[in-house]
Order: C-alpha cells, then structure tokens, then sequence
C-alpha cells in the first residue's frame, strides 16, 4: 500500500485519474496527487454517488440535484445546471458533448464548454439507474431499466436500433470490437449484442447451479469476458460464446466491475477485500483486507486506486506477486 486518504465520507463508485490527480466522489468531491494522497482541493457540493469524467483541465460530476464542470487546477465551477433527480452515474464525452443520465426518463446531451443543452430524448421509466451511456465508435449507448438496449447518434440524439433484453436495473454495458456486453443487473444473464445493429449474438447463464444477480460492467482481456455475481463469484466467459471458462469463489458479493492489467483482475467484494487474480486461470495472487465494502478500482502507471464504503481512496501496487503464475 503506498497510501490511504480519507475522503470525508463513503465512496460508491471507481476514481478517475488524469495529469498526477486521483479524483474521486466522497463527502463532496475530492481532487488528490497520486504520488502521496496530498488533498489538492475539495468541492463540497460537487459529487454525490457517480464517478467523475476528466476531459482535459475539466472534470464534470454530479451532485445534489446539480450538474458541475470544474476547473482540474483548484476545482473552481466553470458552470453548473441543475437537475430534477439525482445522477448515479458519469457522463460520456465526445466531440464536445457531455451525454448524461439521472433518475428520470430523459438521457440529456450538454455542450461541455457552456453546459447548455443540445438535445433530450424520452429512453427509460422513472426508475432508480444504474447504467451510464457509453459512446463508442460514434455511436452512444444507453439501457433503461428494464433492459432495452438503444443506439443513438450522439450528435442530434435520433435512435438508430433498439434490442429487449430480460435484464433489470442493468449496470453500464461494455462496447469493445463491435460488440456489446451487458450484465443482466437483477437478473443472472449475461449478454452479447452486435453494437452495429443490436443483433443477439449470444446470452450466457454463467452458473445454473448457483449463479445470482450480476450488477457488475464487464471487463475483457484477449478473448475472454469477466463478470461480478452476487453469488460471491468472479467469473470467466469465452467472450466469442459466452461459455464459462472458470470462476473464483470469494468470500463476499462482487458487485466491484472487475478491471484487468498485465494479464491480473482486480475486483473487490462486499466483505471488505481487494483480489488480485490471474487472467488466464483464476489463480488467487492475493487479496488484500480493507475494511469496508470495496467499490471498482482503476489501474494507472501500474498503481490501483480503490475506494470503500468506510470513506477512504487507497493507492496501491498493482503487482501480481506474491503467488504469481
């Protein structure tokens, strides 16, 4: 471990590191170095439950009923827009486009330099969220509650496909090669749509035996998909059919999105530790004690930032010794 901040109250979701600065959503939100943890700045209202999106000398984040670009140097607020619901999750950016989801039924498209809105188009019920829109490869993805998948073009908001699926309050899909991937939320599928046009290519039941709810996004390395269960399983699916490869047993829910560097998961559980995995097999390399639920991590110049849900930011060696392969 090479340091802990505490960061003034609970973290629910992964930091966000760019330019030397780890920041992250406590009590507020919080700007650190990631050389020592050293506090740069802190916004009190800026930050609720949602990760932060660094673009540039601007970091956007949720808040309170509000929306906030501020300044990367001393979190000075550039501009902010309120909302009528609370954000849970980060916004999209691209080609100078924020694209944004709360807890109502509108997925909102912001100019990031003014904050003023482009676009708004009517996607889901009014329904606590947890998935956030993904743009990738000029195309911006977002699921509703109960499991629709759209495509939208980013720029004038029009759908360009939409696919049903069975999953429920899903978590933020992955789009990786021209596919999609989607954790089933409530449910305990997992699936596979082509991002072109929304065609099912499979959809996978990890575990018959024991498999729960997998509210997790999915990470993929080389040709294999890692999913989180609430069943206390990381598992590994062929990415190509959806087959399970193998799983690890811990000894809580994995509702942490697993993040895979140099050929090693890293994922937390509800029981308060942070894993270290093999890839390949699921070899256990070691895991690490944290004291509170352990949200998703990020990996950055080989070091893992993790929070938890007792309000401290952890960095630490994301080495796979001891008990590597």
């Amino acid at each position: 471990m090479r340091w802990r901040a505490y960061v003034g109250g609970p973290v629910y979701s992964a930091p966000s590191v760019a330019e030397g600065s780890v920041y992250v959503a406590g009590r507020g939100l919080w700007a650190l170095d990631t050389a020592d943890g050293t506090v740069r700045w802190t916004h009190p209202n800026a930050g609720f439950r949602s990760a932060p999106t660094v673009v540039g000398d601007s970091v956007y984040v949720a808040g309170y009923f509000k929306f906030f670009a501020l300044d990367t140097a001393d979190g000075r607020v550039r501009w902010h827009r309120r909302m009528n619901r609370w954000s849970q999750t980060p916004p999209a950016f691209g080609d100078g486009l924020l694209h944004y989801v709360n807890d109502g039924q509108y997925l909102r498209t912001l100019d990031a330099a003014t904050g003023r809105r482009r676009w708004r188009t009517k996607y889901r019920r009014i329904e606590w969220n947890e998935s956030a829109p993904v743009l990738a490869d000029g195309t911006l993805y977002a699921i509703d509650d109960r499991g629709t998948v759209r495509a939208f073009d980013p720029a004038s908001g029009r759908t360009r496909w939409q696919q049903s699926t069975s999953a429920r309050q899903p978590s933020t899909p992955l789009v990786h090669n021209g596919c999609l991937y989607l954790a089933a939320g409530r449910g305990y599928h997992v699936y596979a749509l082509d991002a072109t046009t929304g065609a099912r290519r499979w959809q996978a039941w990890p575990d018959i035996q024991s498999v729960s709810s997998i509210k997790t996004t999915p990470a993929i390395y080389r040709d294999t998909l890692y999913v989180g269960s609430r069943d206390h399983r990381l598992y590994a699916l062929n990415a190509t059919t959806g087959q399970t490869r193998w799983h690890v047993l811990t000894d809580g829910e994995v509702d942490s999105s697993p993040v895979v560097a140099d050929g090693t998961v890293y994922f937390g559980t509800s029981d308060g530790h942070l894993w270290a995995v093999s890839a390949q097999n699921g070899h256990v390399h070691w895991k690490l004690p944290l004291g509170a639920k352990v949200e998703t991590p990020v990996v950055a110049n080989n070091i893992l930032y993790v929070g938890t849900r007792a309000g401290y930011l952890y960095a630490i060696d994301a080495t796979p010794t001891p008990g590597a392969d």
